[in-house]
């Protein structure tokens, strides 16, 4: 919601949709998510490295790796393991459903000294998730071979 200066308050959060899930495991999902307003879905920007604040109404928030590249823009992913209870929460969800969304938050990764560089990422399980940003984001030139192992 907009303030007097027409910034968007940081308390309140966005709301966004779930327009489609992927399970990757049994306790493991991912939602693709799509702003409620387009004009901030339009105006959404994050680098690879930075985290969101998802809501589940009335089962409580935590923070989340987003786990597309910023690349990748007019959607976010989040990726969750169904561990408690607001992650049991999102793992009940389904699409049409609607979340809150506040975020980018913390420090982003400087892809542009990667560039040219050998890179290997490590992750396992859901952990894997925020390595799919940084490989996304840093493979952009033409010589770039990327290897995922499960």
């Amino acid at each position: 919601m907009p303030g007097a200066d027409g910034m968007q308050n940081g308390f309140v959060p966005h709301l966004v949709r779930i327009v489609a899930v992927h399970d990757e495991a049994p306790d493991v999902r991912t939602l693709r998510l799509e702003f409620v307003d387009p004009e901030a879905g339009r105006q959404f920007r994050w680098e690879a490295g930075q985290f969101g604040e998802f809501s589940v109404f009335g089962f409580g928030e935590a923070v989340f790796t987003l786990a597309n590249a910023p690349t990748r823009p007019g959607y976010i992913e989040c990726t969750t393991r169904a561990i408690g209870k607001l992650t049991g929460a999102l793992r009940n969800l389904s699409a049409g459903q609607t979340l809150g969304f506040r975020g980018p938050y913390g420090n982003r990764f400087p892809v542009e000294e990667w560039r040219g560089k050998h890179l290997v990422f490590v992750g396992g399980g859901s952990g894997r998730s925020p390595c799919g940003p940084r490989c996304s984001t840093s493979s952009t030139p033409a010589r770039t071979t990327a290897r995922s192992s499960c």
